[in-house]
């Protein structure tokens, strides 16, 4: 094959995307024998992978590259149905489309203010000024926490999808923040269970199916993804946003003179340049794709960044497109565990950029102090300096 073994830090690259194609094009059913993972990078692949859990389980081997073993099994992410099923039907008594439109006053207030402070400050580092206390404003106000208290989670946050090599005898990074994360919402979820609130946690507590509730540790490790997730994949989507309007010739122009468009440049940018990059997927019998065998039990990742710029289903993939016709995309996962957050995501995401554009005379990057993140299944940046 000519493109190359797949590496965990290939989302780190400044651009992927044409090592993606060559994916596409020369092995769509890629085995990297420096990771032990096969990759899918077509579009029609991935998006039977997603709908097909009974051949593609996400409980087998989790979700994650690597996935710890705590964490198998015991999420949303991480189950199959029938237990994915009824665990999903009582996150969804509790995070129902009410709870995201009470939000939206919320965002906006914390957006504005945050658009304000952008402004007066004309040059902003637009993680630790907008999209991180943006994050913890909204998180919080949905979990009954603080800004203050989710800020301090961050680093935990941050660590919990590395997968640095620990030095000899150290504890890997994401397996302290996990054990972080655990201590403080175990605590979390007793203390709402004995004191109910106007809070998602006390919503998941109280949810009922039938006679089945969610049991205290379903609830603890739940609002972790919540956390986890939620904020990892936001701030992605909102800074490869920001660079989007950086880099695509003419957008920030197109975008600001036309308000109303923020809503497609949202889901173009969600396939554009994905926040989540892909997700794993273990087989559950062998497997014959583009005349390679998978063999059953196998970690697969399911590449939504390469799915999403495929042009067997895209015309012009590669362009940056506000009036594309088919927004068809993967941005947000697909099939039994699509994106329960969804709402929420393209509803933040828009309010931040109708906000932020509101006020924006320019969009002039400082790539010199850029940094990515550094988490295998994700790509957006860490530090994203800009002057606007």
């Amino acid at each position: 094959m000519t493109s190359g073994d797949y590496r965990l830090w290939t989302p780190q690259l400044e651009d992927p995307y044409p090592f993606y194609r060559r994916l596409r094009d020369d092995e769509p059913a890629h085995y990297s024998a420096t990771e032990d993972l096969w990759v899918l990078s077509r579009f029609q692949d991935c998006l039977d992978a997603f709908t097909d859990w009974q051949t593609w389980s996400s409980e087998r081997r989790g979700n994650l590259i690597n996935d710890p073993p705590e964490r198998i099994g015991r999420t949303l992410g991480t189950t199959d149905p029938p237990r994915h099923t009824m665990a999903r039907r009582l996150v969804n008594k509790a995070f129902t489309p009410r709870t995201v439109a009470r939000l939206e006053p919320v965002i906006r207030d914390h957006a504005r203010r945050l658009a304000t402070g952008a402004r007066d400050a004309s040059r902003i580092e637009f993680v630790h000024d907008v999209a991180g206390p943006l994050n913890a404003g909204i998180l919080g106000a949905l979990f009954g926490m603080s800004e203050t208290e989710v800020l301090e989670m961050r680093p935990a946050l941050d660590d919990f999808f590395t997968r640095d090599a620990p030095e000899d005898g150290s504890t890997p990074r994401h397996v302290a923040a996990m054990a972080t994360l655990r201590g403080f919402l175990d605590t979390l979820t007793s203390a709402r269970t004995t004191r109910p609130g106007d809070d998602l946690i006390s919503a998941m507590i109280a949810a009922e199916e039938e006679g089945a509730r969610l049991g205290h540790d379903e609830v603890v490790v739940t609002t972790m993804t919540f956390l986890t997730a939620g904020f990892e994949s936001s701030n992605n989507l909102l800074t490869n946003m920001a660079n989007a309007l950086a880099v695509v010739d003419g957008l920030f122009d197109a975008v600001r003179v036309e308000p109303a468009s923020i809503g497609s440049f949202v889901e173009e940018a969600m396939r554009w340049d994905a926040a989540a990059q892909g997700f794993v997927r273990t087989p559950t019998r062998d497997v014959t794709l583009h005349e390679r065998q998978i063999p059953a039990g196998s970690q697969v990742l399911i590449h939504i960044g390469s799915a999403n710029r495929d042009e067997r289903q895209f015309d012009q993939p590669d362009r940056f497109a506000l009036d594309r016709r088919s927004q068809r995309h993967l941005g947000l996962g697909h099939g039994t565990h699509f994106c329960v957050g969804a709402p929420l995501g393209r509803l933040l995401a828009r309010i931040c950029f109708e906000e932020l554009l509101d006020v924006a005379t320019k969009w002039t990057p400082d790539y010199s102090t850029a940094t990515r993140v550094t988490t295998p299944n994700f790509r957006g940046f860490l530090r994203f300096g800009l002057e606007l």
